[in-house]
Parts: C-alpha cells; structure tokens; sequence
C-alpha cells in the first residue's frame, strides 16, 4: 500500500510540475489529471467507501482548486473575490490553495466513509505543507526552486491521503 501511494505520489507531483512549466504542457496537466489519481488511491488502495455521484462531485471540486493560487489575474470577478480572501494579495497563496484542494472531498465526507475530522486534518495539513515550502524555498533560495516546489506539492496531494 505504501509503495504505491509514493509511486502514484511521484506520479501526481510530475504533473503538477509539468501543468506548471508551460509549453509544450498545459496546466490541465496538473488541474484536471491530478483529481483522477486522488479518487483512484482513495476508491483502490484505502478502499474509502462513497457513492460514485460524490466522487463525481469531488473531481471537479479538486480540478478548480488546482487551477487558482488566490493570486492577481485578468478576470475582474475572481480577482475582487481572492481581495476579499486573500491577505497576501497579489502573491500567490499557497496555504489557502493547498487548504482548499484538501476541502475538495467534502463531498465524500457528506455521503461516504469519509470523516469531517479526517477531511480537515488533511486540508489544514496539506496547506501547511504546500505554503510551507513556498515559504522555505524563497527564504533560503534554493536552486531550482520552481521545481522542488511544484513536484514537492503534487506529491504532497498524494501523500496526505494517508491521513483519511
């Protein structure tokens, strides 16, 4: 079981990173692949019990979450929205981001074997882990930074499943 959440963990942070390089990849790499591979660890290796419809609900939930830092962008909407949220604007907020991919199963906590304590430890964890590491990795200046950030936080979607 380990052995493969780190395989599908490695799996998870290489799209990440490739949906952030830019050409000749797309960022629906990282947005609406990585969703896939949670609902799979979580329906084939810890067997986490929901009707398929929440699953349905969870995909894009997850996918959405991935496409947004809570940063500045060209859509006046969504920008007056992340002001309003984001006390960091315009950087890019990677703890509310990874917080809420983590909310992104609520559906299978509402309607399947999934606890709501479980589901917030796992969001709380996981956008501790990924604005962390931003954090981190600016501070000291890290080579390669981009990289070890964007492979480390696709992973790290992965990873925290361990805590359901």
């Amino acid at each position: 079981m380990i052995g493969n959440i780190l395989g599908l963990s490695l799996l998870s942070g290489i799209l990440y990173r490739l949906g952030g390089i830019g050409k000749p990849f797309r960022s629906w790499m990282r947005d609406w692949l990585i969703p896939g591979v949670v609902i799979a660890v979580m329906i084939f290796i810890l067997k986490i019990q929901a009707p398929w419809w929440a699953y349905l609900i969870s995909y894009p939930l997850m996918g959405g979450a991935l496409c947004t830092y809570w940063d500045d962008s060209d859509d006046p909407f969504k920008d007056s929205f992340s002001r309003i949220i984001n006390w960091m604007y315009p950087e890019d907020n990677f703890y509310l981001h990874g917080f809420i991919i983590g909310l992104g199963l609520f559906p299978i906590a509402i309607w399947g074997s999934l606890g709501w304590i479980a589901l917030l430890i796992r969001a709380v964890v996981l956008g501790f882990l990924m604005g962390g590491l931003n954090w981190l990795v600016h501070k000291l200046n890290i080579p390669f930074g981009d990289w070890i950030e964007e492979l480390s936080r696709g992973a790290f979607i992965i990873v925290t499943l361990i805590l359901l």
